[in-house]
């Protein structure tokens, strides 16, 4: 019998209208996650993939010893390869756990019974699909309007540590893509674009890429092509930067003074951002 072909892939924008949460939205996903199967260890996932920005690949390969409750940190290998003795040569992120996260492990490390962080019933290790499965059932708890993913968490975790680094420097969208184009590509400037340069002034440049910097440090993406979009992702959470609370309950600690290291030394994280060529 010939083969039935499988069914096209929907397109993305067909299925859902953005492929990030806002915070309420957040809220409602982990308070869905109480009434599923295992809510202790489904809520401490939901706050992960948000607090901590992981890919599903990172967070399914934790283990316990990847955890300091002393300590309050998450050792992370960032884009890890899943081969043996990865672990030895992948960069490591240490990184902090707000208060909600830390109250929700202790719980979680009561019942530990096998050195994955989030374990399966059978104690294995939790696969990715098993993990979209998960946040896919709790979008429908939380009477989201369309399906969800485990992404959709990391990205707006993103987009929410972006906000709180642009927040001081008060910068309009406008201006956050005119610093882009000045220093990250070759655009050709209008007198009128340079004049709106000069005016931002050298403080705020700088502030600019020092964030730029501190975002790409947390996530490790090397193309900065890449990481602008989850910077300038804050004015999609935040049209206006203005109205962003700090009191946030999963805010993270320490964020806007914490460089995130390559290894367990104390070398800072390096990264570099040449400014274009101008005439």
């Amino acid at each position: 019998m010939p083969r039935t072909p499988p069914p096209l892939k929907t397109v993305f924008q067909q299925r859902r209208e953005r492929e990030f949460l806002y915070l309420h939205e957040v809220d409602a996903v982990i308070t869905a996650m109480e009434q599923t199967r295992y809510p202790t260890r489904n809520k401490a996932i939901a706050m992960a993939l948000f607090c901590q920005c992981l890919q599903p690949s990172e967070l399914c390969w934790l283990r316990w010893s990847d955890l300091d409750l002393t300590r309050k940190i998450l050792y992370v290998i960032r884009n890890r390869e899943l081969k043996s003795g990865a672990r030895l040569h992948k960069q490591i992120n240490l990184q902090l756990l707000c208060a909600a996260e830390v109250a929700l492990l202790q719980q979680l490390a009561l019942s530990r019974r096998c050195d994955w962080l989030f374990a399966t019933e059978r104690q294995s290790r939790l696969n990715e699909r098993s993990l979209h499965y998960l946040i896919a059932q709790a979008g429908k708890i939380a009477n989201l309007t369309f399906p969800i993913h485990p992404y959709m968490l990391r990205r707006s975790g993103l987009y929410y540590r972006a906000a709180l680094l642009l927040q001081p420097l008060h910068l309009s969208l406008q201006q956050c893509c005119l610093l882009w184009n000045w220093h990250g590509t070759k655009v050709e400037f209008s007198r009128q674009q340079e004049r709106e340069m000069m005016a931002i002034g050298v403080a705020k440049s700088e502030a600019f890429l020092a964030a730029l910097k501190q975002l790409q440090s947390f996530i490790r993406i090397q193309s900065y092509d890449n990481l602008i979009d989850y910077l300038l992702g804050a004015f999609l959470l935040f049209p206006h930067l203005e109205s962003l609370s700090s009191d946030y309950w999963l805010a993270p600690s320490r964020w806007q003074s914490q460089l995130y290291r390559k290894d367990l030394s104390t070398i800072p994280a390096s990264s570099t951002l040449s400014p274009s060529a101008r005439s």
